[in-house]
């Protein structure tokens, strides 16, 4: 049988829920962000797969019926209840995000791997290129006001921005809601970080979270942008994706 390069035999076991990400090297931090987002640094990964977009509300719930995983700790935000069921899953934490991926048969993300699938190979500033656009992102708008004030102010259906797409095809890796990573959170961890597949420090009471949540009059959706938070923490704007 004939052996089909990488990104093909990727594509072939991608589901259709998921985007392939082949191995590679990228420069993974940014000069110009924050400090914890310093040095840039060379990050090597072996290929995986991501869900194209985060988990849903109706993803979510199904599992919290089946007993596999807590009900959120909050309702949606009241101007986006009747959008349902394809709504991002939020007010979730770390630790039952980390309990859905895994009754799903897949694996939060790391640090590194989310930040290779929102950047590419080109060291892109945001998912669609490197300059901000309200248009390709649900991000800042605070209750009617920021940046953005065209954008809902709310978390809205996943997947609702094609033209936001990753180089790899993944959706709403720029706003919409903060995603948790698997990782640790050091701010130092860059200066020390392994080349090879890191996985964040070994001990440390916080957890990263990604991507920018739709809720900040001023913040922007940078995909180097680092936030972190207790385990059990959970939000209006913070949700989650899985990899594999």
């Amino acid at each position: 049988m004939r052996t089909l390069p990488g990104l093909a035999l990727l594509l072939a076991l991608a589901p259709p829920d998921m985007v392939p990400v082949p191995a590679g090297r990228f420069l993974m931090g940014s000069a110009d962000g924050e400090a914890d987002e310093r040095p840039v640094h060379p990050v090597r990964l072996a290929a995986f797969h991501l869900d194209r977009t985060e988990v849903t509300a109706g993803q979510y719930r199904r599992f919290v019926a089946a007993g596999r995983c807590r009900p959120p700790s909050r309702p949606p935000a009241a101007a986006a209840v009747g959008q349902g069921e394809d709504l991002p899953a939020t007010w979730v934490s770390w630790r039952d995000a980390a309990a859905y991926c895994r009754f799903a048969g897949k694996r939060l993300p790391t640090e590194a791997e989310w930040e290779r699938a929102a950047r590419g190979d080109d060291g892109r500033t945001y998912p669609f290129g490197d300059e901000p656009d309200c248009a390709r992102a649900n991000f800042g708008n605070y209750r009617g006001e920021g940046r953005c004030e065209a954008n809902p102010g709310h978390p809205e259906p996943v997947g609702a921005r094609p033209s936001g797409a990753s180089p790899f095809g993944a959706l709403d890796l720029a706003g919409n809601v903060w995603e948790w990573v698997a990782d640790r959170y050091d701010p130092g961890y860059y200066a020390v970080s392994p080349v090879d597949n890191p996985r964040g420090p070994g001990r440390g009471p916080l957890r990263v979270a990604r991507g920018d949540g739709c809720c900040s009059m001023l913040g922007l959706p940078r995909a180097s942008n680092r936030v972190a938070f207790p385990e059990d923490y959970s939000d209006e704007d913070i949700g989650f994706r899985c990899a594999r």
